[in-house]
């Protein structure tokens, strides 16, 4: 707890890392209640997560210009390796053929922020899914890779819950702040 707070307490006495430390708690604070805007939308969820992972990199690259895929990406240069192992053993292609090759952790960003940009511009919010809390199995769902304009469907095996993902985001949002501290 006494860290914790020393954490903050460092953060709040610099603009930068302040403004980045309440973004990311109004973002997850935003994800967590979009249950009760509209059940079983997962991807809703993660409109909130990916747009703090966004501004936390837009702000640590002092808003350069980032494009949101990139912004992405540089959120994600400073995930734990723990979580990044997390990541890419929760997100597996379905077994469809022999020797299916494992998703890259640029895939599975990618992926996310697909899924995202469906789901902002009203494509899909709705094929996308987390396993549930209490279940005990993994889901299929769906995700899109590919070049703009010929991306295709990926039917994935999905071992993730939405609170892991959401404690991914929240870890990584602080050691984001922790490299300007």
């Amino acid at each position: 707890v006494q860290a914790r707070c020393d954490f903050i307490s460092k953060c709040l006495q610099k603009n930068k890392t302040r403004h980045m430390l309440l973004r990311a708690h109004w973002y997850t604070e935003i994800a967590d209640g979009q249950e009760k805007v509209k059940q079983s939308r997962p991807a809703l969820k993660l409109i909130f997560l990916m747009a703090m992972a966004e501004a936390i990199a837009k702000d640590r690259k002092n808003n350069i210009g980032l494009e949101s895929l990139r912004a992405i990406q540089e959120f994600f240069k400073y995930i734990i390796p723990e979580d990044k192992s997390i990541l890419c053993g929760s997100f597996r292609r379905l077994l469809t053929r022999p020797r299916q090759p494992m998703l890259r952790f640029s895939s599975i960003l990618r992926i996310l922020g697909e899924v995202r940009n469906k789901a902002v511009h009203g494509e899909d919010y709705f094929t996308f899914s987390f396993r549930r809390e209490d279940g005990d199995c993994d889901l299929i769902t769906v995700g899109y890779l590919g070049k703009r304009g010929r991306k295709r469907r990926i039917p994935l095996d999905m071992s993730l819950t939405y609170q892991e993902l959401r404690d991914i985001f929240k870890r990584t949002a602080i050691e984001n702040i922790k490299s300007l501290l």
